[in-house]
């Protein structure tokens, strides 16, 4: 909400302040032609057809007509500054930032996922066909534009800081899955989503069996090893030609 306002703001101040200034002098022109008061002169400024033409002075009259076309012209401009602001692009991505920020504050038991590479795409399309509720942190700026546009929820920021998870609701959410493609990142961020939430069922991915053990041993629920699931998975679809042979494990 604070960023459309400051857009609105930065659009609307120059013709603002302009309209300001001009009902200031068109009250003070009417004010010492007709010895109006203040109030009288400014109703007469946004309302000229209340005006008594007949039992004005020439110099009014003629006042009049510009003013009335000064004050159409500022509404014209402000108007064109109003639009331009509600469907500029600026204005449309901080409303989907405003809409994005407001749902990921509602969201309950669901899952942070953290990374949006090859793993985390595929996890992302699962649990959309599933339909289980998520928010995704995403570091690469371009890409966090393009998730919002699609409409996911997302946050742009670092995985590995406090505030970042407190803002993707780690203390009501059921689980987190890690899947960054680096290790000591994987590491650090399941140590640190541990001491925010204890209860969290945590999903980590690793590229090295060491690495694997290591976030095992911190306390990770599930390790994934992307390479070892895929040749597991490999030796599963070979084997169906070798219906004889014993199961692969």
């Amino acid at each position: 909400m604070l960023r459309i306002l400051i857009l609105f703001v930065r659009r609307l101040w120059l013709p603002l302040a302009l309209l300001a200034a001009f009902l200031g002098i068109s009250i003070a022109v009417y004010m010492k032609l007709e010895g109006l008061g203040g109030l009288d002169a400014l109703f007469w400024v946004i309302h000229p057809h209340s005006i008594e033409y007949r039992a004005v002075h020439k110099a009014t009259k003629i006042f009049s007509f510009f003013a009335y076309v000064g004050v159409f012209a500022f509404q014209v401009w402000i108007a064109e500054r109003v639009l331009v602001t509600i469907f500029s692009r600026q204005s449309v991505e901080a409303w989907k930032t405003m809409v994005n920020e407001v749902s990921i504050d509602k969201l309950k038991d669901h899952f942070i996922i953290c990374g949006y590479g090859q793993v985390g795409r595929t996890v992302v399309d699962q649990l959309n066909r599933i339909k289980v509720p998520f928010v995704l942190i995403e570091t690469d700026e371009g890409l966090y534009r393009e998730l919002l546009k699609e409409g996911v929820l997302v946050i742009h920021g670092d995985a590995k800081r406090h505030d970042v998870l407190q803002m993707a609701g780690i203390l009501q959410a059921r689980g987190i899955c890690i899947v960054i493609d680096n290790d000591s990142d994987n590491l650090y961020i399941t140590v640190t989503a541990i001491s925010l939430n204890p209860k969290m069922k945590i999903i980590t991915r690793a590229g090295q069996q060491r690495y694997a053990n290591a976030i095992r041993n911190s306390g990770a629920d599930e390790v994934v090893i992307p390479e070892y699931e895929g040749g597991l998975m490999t030796g599963r679809l070979i084997q169906k030609y070798y219906p004889l042979q014993t199961n692969l494990e």
